[in-house]
């Protein structure tokens, strides 16, 4: 898998911000408080967090009442294209998922909504994660090692 681009809107305190990656290693640099580690949770948010769950309303806008949004595109090993847009509302009504897919990278046609979203991609990244929610099933953040591995809190360093 590579990423291919990240948009986020009002995702804790970042107002706008858009990524584009290339192939190879990309590194975000800069001095301290200006979102590197905020633009990795966004990452991590859009890969493994359930926009319903308790989780995400870590993600709320520093500085506005508006619904915090990732938009990550990836390219998979076949060479199709996802991308999977997250809204993390404080409401069930606000929160929402969607999972395009796209075989040329430019016209996407959307594949799976809410739910079906997150079980699609566990499936995409083959990482080991369980599936969300249900009775006796995992809460808030998934776990596995390359979920620690590749994306991992910054402040988490022992695990």
């Amino acid at each position: 898998m590579r990423f291919v681009r990240l948009v986020v809107r009002n995702f804790q305190a970042i107002e706008t911000a858009e990524v584009d990656f290339r192939p190879g290693l990309n590194v975000l640099f800069g001095p301290n408080d200006v979102g590197k580690s905020t633009l990795a949770a966004a990452i991590r948010a859009a890969l493994l967090v359930s926009p319903s769950s308790s989780e995400a309303s870590r993600y709320r806008s520093w500085f506005a009442d508006a619904v915090p949004e990732v938009l990550l595109t990836f390219q998979d090993d076949d060479d199709h294209y996802w991308q999977v847009r997250k809204r993390f509302g404080i409401s069930s009504s606000q929160s929402t998922a969607d999972l395009c897919h796209s075989k040329d990278g430019t016209s996407f046609s959307s594949e799976y909504q809410a739910r079906k979203v997150d079980e699609h991609l566990r499936k995409l990244l083959g990482w080991g994660v369980a599936a969300p929610g249900g009775k006796g099933a995992p809460r808030g953040l998934p776990t596995s090692f390359l979920s620690h591995a590749l994306l991992a809190d910054q402040a988490d360093v022992e695990t």
